[in-house]
């Protein structure tokens, strides 16, 4: 592994993998979750994030699982890719991640699964799916979906869903009347503004260990001017010129380290 230290970093900073420990909390990431986790907490069934490539949903859903993953009143399974190729596949990977067995018929897993969310009722404690990636659903995983709203008591559902997807499942849930006039609440993951993707850089910074800024004003400028706020862009950048700031033996990466790497990424 690179050695950072020189940088005053004990760790990468911009990996691309989804760590929430790097999930820099902007003011329309707190709105997100604060809607979301209201329609859980609140026992209102599902919630929908919408947002394009490389916003973050990923980080965000991690982030999410990581949040319930840890309560003791809650169960919390997490889909981040749905490729199943049938319904009932589908439904049998949920219940997999809810630590149930595979049963022969669909009606039988769908019996089996209510059970569970009755027992998990009665026990006191909520249960929670993350659905990521969810624009890859095909027209009878959404009507699964439905069904498992369908598992409530007369004033609460049995199970919370989240699910994120990229812009096109706007259109899909469109198609799907049924599911779509019962999504409690809906939020979309836009790119940030030039003083978020700073402090999301400084952030990253500050969680690698490293207290002091590691760019210059206008080496930010430039990181946002080619990222245009997406932080998957973002970090592309620093994963790339981290590398340069070495060679260089600099301490505080300016414009230029920065313009060459956005041009050799162009």
């Amino acid at each position: 592994m690179l050695d950072l230290s020189p940088l005053g970093l004990v760790e990468p900073p911009f990996s691309l993998s989804p760590d929430p420990r790097y999930f820099y909390i902007s003011l329309q990431h707190k709105a997100t979750l604060g809607k979301v986790t209201y329609v859980i907490e609140q026992r209102q069934g599902i919630s929908v994030i919408f947002g394009d490539v490389g916003v973050g949903k990923t980080t965000l859903a991690r982030r999410l699982f990581q949040i319930y993953r840890d309560r003791q009143d809650f169960v919390t399974a997490y889909i981040p890719t749905p490729i199943f190729p049938t319904d009932f596949q589908f439904l049998k990977g949920i219940c997999a991640e809810f630590g149930l067995s595979p049963r022969r018929s669909k009606f039988a897993q769908l019996n089996a699964l209510e059970n569970f969310l009755l027992r998990v009722f009665e026990g006191g404690k909520n249960c929670l799916l993350i659905i990521d990636e969810a624009q890859g659903l095909v027209g009878p995983q959404f009507e699964l979906i439905r069904q498992l709203l369908n598992f409530e008591t007369n004033t609460q559902k049995l199970i919370q869903i989240v699910i994120l997807g990229q812009n096109e499942l706007r259109n899909k849930l469109r198609l799907k009347r049924a599911l779509d006039s019962r999504i409690a609440t809906r939020s979309t993951i836009e790119p940030l503004d030039p003083l978020d993707t700073t402090n999301m850089i400084n952030f990253r910074v500050m969680v690698a260990g490293r207290r002091a800024p590691l760019f210059t004003d206008e080496a930010l400028d430039a990181i946002y001017d080619f990222s245009k706020g997406m932080p998957r862009d973002v970090c592309v950048v620093g994963l790339n010129v981290l590398p340069l700031a070495l060679v260089d033996g600099v301490s505080i990466i300016g414009e230029g380290l920065v313009r060459r790497v956005i041009e050799e990424l162009s």
